[in-house]
């Protein structure tokens, strides 16, 4: 049986909060029209409104340019990086919204690529938690994809505890060029698109086996 979605909680997803400031503010217009009850709702609008509008500005805030967060992984500082046992591959999601970073990644100056695995991720403005893959070795983590959706959801809440305590897990990638792989005797040769992305996929009980030592 797959492992149940995970999905953010509505109280930090932003598209909702909005929504409720939206909601908010049209019911509070009424007080000008019907001067008693319109009094009445546009205080119960003011009352559910600014805790709504502080949760943006916190969720804000978290988020800056220059801070990690569900829909994006912009620095590796102050992580331990562990590399763990694989056990088979897995075949990047949505690999194909990630071709411009995945190209990035491939002009990096060491071949051997690696990904970090980052738990609780997110697509713009979605609520379904993700594990998303990032390369390493750069100046800034690229985007390679989401571990599939089977997967991800099985190991998801054992990685953010990790990620808690400070750990990030990485495994060995592959990049694919228009399905074919690069050609060690042209190494300067560029994959052609569409790009995609194969990793090792983490073998059983291995994360768990992390957070025992």
């Amino acid at each position: 049986m797959p492992a149940p979605r995970r999905k953010l909680s509505l109280l930090v997803w932003e598209p909702f909060l909005l929504g409720i400031v939206v909601v908010a503010a049209l019911a509070a217009s009424m007080t000008s029209r019907v001067p008693v009850v319109g009094t009445v709702i546009g205080i119960v609008a003011v009352v559910v409104a600014v805790p709504a509008i502080v949760q943006i500005v916190r969720l804000g805030i978290r988020s800056g340019r220059d801070r990690n967060s569900a829909s994006r992984l912009v620095r590796l500082d102050g992580f331990d990086l562990r590399e763990i046992a694989v056990d088979g591959v897995l075949m990047l999601d949505e690999s194909n919204r990630r071709q411009d970073s995945i190209d990035l990644a491939l002009g990096w100056t060491d071949p051997a690529l690696t990904v970090v695995l980052w738990p609780g991720a997110t697509r713009w403005l979605g609520r379904e938690l993700r594990v998303e893959a990032y390369f390493a070795g750069g100046p800034t983590p690229a985007r390679a994809g989401f571990l599939p959706r089977g997967t991800g959801a099985s190991i998801g809440e054992t990685l953010e505890a990790l990620r808690d305590e400070g750990v990030l897990v990485t495994v060995p990638a592959r990049v694919f060029g228009d399905g074919k792989l690069p050609d060690p005797s042209r190494p300067f040769t560029r994959l052609s698109r569409p790009l995609t992305v194969e990793v090792d996929r983490p073998a059983e009980g291995v994360i768990d086996a992390i957070r025992l030592h």
